[in-house]
């Protein structure tokens, strides 16, 4: 059977875990993540922060932590997604996601900025192929701002930023205006990856590992109705969010609840939009999902323009190496129009994969890498 084009919105690279070490300035290197070990485990360190397991110790001589799929090498990356169907990959960090956490502002702000200078050399030679989500930490908004200005003009098509804002911070604050004008004019989506603001094991009593790993999609609800509900997606109409990897059956629930609100206590609403909340999110938002129906029993009342489907490749609770058989099951009863577009043209939309590529199964690797 043919294989159907996929474009996967949440794909992951494992970046080297000396990188920090390697190429932080040399004020940050004793602060910043470096690769420690601790009895019979390598972690990894960062000032402010708990030490990260990342596996255990091999005795056998073996220096540092191996790994197999996901890497940086493109080749590799290429010859994966041709096994899968993957035709263009939005690629987010693994150990990357932990910048945001970082208390110190500067060590984060220099953490995101390795990070992102690597992506760049590894991955932008290939925009028809890969789409690497730079880290905008925003602690600092001034900092921030600078920093998507600066990843806008090496060529990104994609930044992340904190599903959970700093503290006492809030997104529906005026402060983050410059933030959002930014990323609007220069038609970067900002994406909002799940694990990333907050410590998602915050839950270690009975039923933790469960309750974590539900309520990040609650998290995420709110951080879209700090959006919807206070203006900020209906004075910046450029702007496009996209959560990741945070379920998807949540944003149906959001765009009824929000409207709801807006419409039954009109009285205490505030601002006045022009329009419901839920068309802010139809029209500005987008969840990636993989083997969830929920966001597709409810397409009648999203629509299917904001579903994006993702592998979370090469994660075990991805679907690599049997993408097209999970998208055949799990999309079934979706007209084919409906299944392209969640597999495939809503994402090329987004990003801006050019409609003209071949973006046939096999063509990925046939380009000069």
């Amino acid at each position: 059977m043919a294989k159907r084009a996929l474009i996967s919105a949440d794909n992951h690279v494992f970046e080297p875990v000396t990188l920090w070490q390697e190429r932080l300035p040399e004020q940050y290197r004793d602060r910043g993540p470096r690769l420690v070990t601790a009895g019979d485990w390598y972690v990894l360190a960062i000032e402010g922060m708990p030490d990260r397991k990342l596996s255990r110790v091999e005795r056998d001589g073996g220096d540092e932590p191996r790994r197999s799929a996901g890497g940086a090498d493109a080749g590799a990356r290429l010859a994966d997604m041709e096994l899968d169907g993957v035709v263009a990959e939005v690629i987010y960090p693994t150990f990357g996601l932990f910048i945001d956490m970082v208390p110190a502002a500067d060590l984060q702000m220099a953490c995101a900025q390795v990070y992102n200078d690597w992506l760049a050399e590894t991955f932008l030679h290939r925009p028809d192929v890969f789409v690497p989500s730079a880290v905008v930490p925003v602690r600092d908004v001034d900092s921030a701002c600078a920093e998507l200005a600066r990843v806008a003009g090496l060529g990104f098509k994609a930044a992340m930023i904190p599903t959970s804002p700093p503290e006492t911070m809030k997104y529906n604050a005026p402060a983050f205006d410059p933030l959002w004008r930014i990323a609007s004019e220069a038609g970067i989506p900002l994406s909002l990856h799940t694990g990333t603001g907050a410590l998602p094991q915050s839950e270690r009593g009975p039923g933790g590992a469960v309750i974590n790993y539900a309520k990040v999609g609650l998290l995420s609800a709110e951080t879209l109705c700090y959006f919807a509900a206070s203006g900020v997606l209906e004075r910046f109409p450029g702007l496009r969010l996209v959560f990741v990897e945070t379920g998807a059956g949540w944003i149906a629930y959001c765009c009824e609840r929000m409207d709801e609100a807006f419409e039954e206590h009109e009285q205490w609403v505030n601002p006045k939009l022009d329009a419901p909340p839920s068309e802010y999110v139809k029209r500005q938002c987008f969840v990636t999902l993989g083997a969830d129906r929920a966001p597709l029993l409810t397409r009648s009342i999203t629509g299917i323009e904001p579903l994006l489907w993702a592998s979370d490749y090469p994660h075990p609770e991805g679907t690599f190496p049997e993408s097209q058989a999970v998208v055949a099951r799990i999309f079934d009863g979706l007209s084919d129009a409906e299944m392209e577009a969640v597999v495939c043209t809503n994402a090329a939309r987004l990003y801006g994969i050019k409609p003209g590529a071949d973006r046939r199964p096999g063509s990925v690797g046939n380009a000069a890498t």
